[in-house]
């Protein structure tokens, strides 16, 4: 060594990390929009889906199971997959939405239960996600970073299911169904033979783990379905109707007309 050379010592802790601690968790971006609502009216829903909302406006509300959130400018909403809740609002407001798949064991033990966090921490990235067009490597980065920032009280123990298997079994194949645009298989008689089980004990379980019947939740996500339709597409009534799996016009109408309070026809025309 030179008489010039410095000694630099280094001193560290060396981490050993386990495979599985090393991966991260495979996410699929399925949606994600910057909008200006003037109603958010979903009906219930139970997807295979994580959601993060952001409403830097008051006026949007979650309803869960026993209890209603009224959502605030100041917190992200991370909504994990399989949970039942529908929305509503009182008021248009600007709406910041991420639909996403994540491939992981460890996130599936995540409770039925919104997570809330302070937007303060990820504005950045909830701005910059969308600022002038998508940027899906952003949008990924606080996703992780939310998924990062679970409570450990937000999880169940290892191998506890967090919804009933057979349920799990059934909005799978719902969620499929509607991937492919079919819907003639999803009856209750066929359902419940596909699961073994009585149609009395099939129903009364989706019940039980939903709080609303089967058929009642897959007709909401086919007027959900012919909803975004007739909002993002010049598809006529009748085809709009046929894509969501009604026989006629005249059935999609009344059923769309009881839910939204507005015909179809008119529902267009205040677009």
């Amino acid at each position: 060594m030179s008489k010039n050379a410095k000694s630099v010592e280094y001193i560290s802790k060396a981490v050993k990390l386990l495979r599985a601690e090393g991966t991260l968790p495979r996410i699929f971006l399925a949606n994600g929009g910057r909008v200006r609502l003037r109603e958010w009216r979903v009906s219930l829903r139970c997807l295979p889906l994580w959601h993060v909302y952001w409403n830097p406006d008051p006026g949007g509300r979650l309803h869960l199971a026993d209890y209603e959130v009224e959502m605030s400018p100041d917190c992200i909403y991370l909504l994990p997959s399989y949970l039942a809740f529908s929305t509503s609002s009182t008021r248009a407001f600007r709406h910041i939405y991420l639909d996403f798949c994540v491939e992981s064991d460890h996130f599936s033990q995540v409770r039925k239960k919104e997570i809330v966090f302070p937007v303060g921490n990820y504005r950045w990235l909830l701005e910059e996600s969308f600022k002038d067009r998508f940027s899906p490597l952003i949008a990924g980065s606080l996703i992780l970073a939310l998924l990062a920032a679970i409570p450990e009280e937000n999880f169940v123990p290892e191998g506890t299911p967090t919804i009933n298997p057979h349920i799990q079994n059934v909005l799978d194949m719902i969620f499929e169904s509607f991937q492919k645009g079919k819907f003639d298989k999803l009856d209750n008689i066929t359902v419940s033979r596909r699961l073994g089980m009585s149609l009395a004990n099939y129903q009364h379980l989706f019940r039980r783990e939903l709080k609303i019947s089967p058929h009642r939740y897959i007709l909401n996500r086919r007027l959900e379905l012919a909803y975004n339709l007739l909002k993002n597409t010049d598809m006529s009534i009748e085809e709009v109707a046929e894509s969501a799996g009604f026989a006629n016009r005249y059935q999609f109408s009344k059923s769309f007309g009881i839910l939204y309070n507005i015909p179809p026809g008119r529902f267009r025309k205040t677009l």
